[in-house]
């Protein structure tokens, strides 16, 4: 009996740790899929991007 159990649970332990695997793939995948799409914005952008960090609000009109 003791051994049945054993054998279930590292077959346990092996499907569990398959499916950790393929989520930190997918996890990583994502990662550098976003990273691929993101653009830094243009110099000229660096003003506007400032001052609405600094305030919350976008420059004066």
């Amino acid at each position: 009996m003791p051994t049945i159990l054993d054998l279930l649970y590292r077959e346990y332990c092996r499907a569990r740790l398959a499916e950790m695997r393929k989520q930190l793939l997918i996890a990583a995948e994502r990662a550098e899929a976003h990273e691929a799409h993101h653009h830094p914005a243009d110099q000229g952008d660096d003003e506007g991007t400032d001052a609405h960090r600094k305030t919350g609000r976008g420059l004066p009109h």
